[in-house]
C-alpha cells in the first residue's frame, strides 16, 4: 500500500472514530452508508470499505447485511500477536483510563521451572511481580513477571501504578529478542477473583519471555478475560 493510499484509508476511519468519539453517532446508531462517506470525504469507494472492514474487526461497529454499520458497545482490549507493547500506551491510544492494582512485589527463588526458563540455577535469585492491569472500570490483564536481577536492579523500587513493569524493562534493559506462546485456558479459582470473572470462564493467556544483553530478563504470564480482549496484527504490504 502506498502512503497516499495508507492517508486515504486512516482518513475515513479517523471521521468515523471522531464521530464516534464526539457523541454524532452513539452505541446503537446506524453510521452513514458507503455511498455518503465515498460523497462527503472524496476518497474511492474501495477505501471506505476498508476503512470500515477494519472497524468491524475491532469491535467498534457491526455490519448488517441489506441494512447498514452501526456503532457497537466497547471494543475489545487487544495486542498485536508479534509485538511487545505497554498496556498503559495501548489503553490511552484507545481514549480510555489506564490504571494498575499491585497484588504482590517481591524477591522471590527460583524453583526448577524458572530455573529452567532463565538458564540459572534451582534457588538462584529473581524479582516477581503481580499486578492486575485496568482499562476504565474492567480489568483486563492479570499480569504475572518474573526478572533477572542483574538486567533490572530497582525493580522492586518502582512504583507500578504510576508506570508499569513494561514500560520500566523498556527503558533499562531494551530487548534483543523474545518469545510469545498464546494459550487457550479456564480461570481458576484465584485468576477469577482477581480479574472479577466467573470461575472457569474463557481467558487468553500470553507466555512472554525477553532477553537482554545476552541473558533471559523477564518472563511473564498476562492473563486476559476471554470477552474483553483479542489478538490482531496485519503483515506485509495489503491493498
Amino acid at each position: 500500500m502506498t502512503a497516499a493510499r495508507a492517508a486515504r484509508y486512516q482518513t475515513v476511519k479517523r471521521h468515523v472514530l471522531g464521530a464516534i468519539r464526539t457523541g454524532r453517532w452513539r452505541v446503537g446508531d446506524r453510521i452513514a452508508s458507503e455511498h455518503d462517506l465515498v460523497r462527503e470525504l472524496g476518497v474511492a469507494r474501495m477505501t471506505v470499505r476498508r476503512a470500515l472492514d477494519e472497524l468491524t474487526r475491532e469491535g467498534l461497529i457491526v455490519r448488517r447485511a441489506g441494512v447498514g454499520a452501526f456503532v457497537a458497545g466497547e471494543p475489545l482490549a487487544e495486542s498485536h500477536p508479534l509485538e511487545i507493547r505497554d498496556i498503559a500506551a495501548e489503553v490511552a491510544s484507545r481514549g480510555h483510563v489506564w490504571r494498575a492494582e499491585v497484588v504482590a512485589l517481591e524477591p522471590v527463588t527460583a524453583d526448577a521451572d524458572l530455573a529452567l526458563r532463565f538458564d540459572i540455577a534451582v534457588g538462584a535469585p529473581l524479582f516477581r511481580s503481580e499486578i492486575i492491569h485496568w482499562e476504565g472500570d474492567t480489568p483486563i490483564q492479570l499480569e504475572q513477571r518474573w526478572v533477572a536481577p542483574a538486567i533490572a536492579p530497582d525493580y522492586l523500587a518502582q512504583d507500578f501504578t504510576a508506570g508499569t513493569p513494561a514500560a520500566h524493562l523498556l527503558a533499562t534493559a531494551p530487548i534483543a529478542a523474545g518469545e510469545q506462546i498464546v494459550r487457550a485456558e479456564a480461570a481458576d479459582a484465584r485468576t477469577a477473583g482477581l480479574l472479577r470473572i466467573a470461575l472457569d470462564a474463557p481467558v487468553l493467556t500470553v507466555a512472554r519471555r525477553t532477553w537482554s544483553r545476552g541473558q533471559v530478563a523477564s518472563a511473564a504470564r498476562l492473563i486476559h478475560p476471554g470477552h474483553a480482549f483479542q489478538l490482531a496484527g496485519r503483515f506485509g504490504d495489503l491493498p
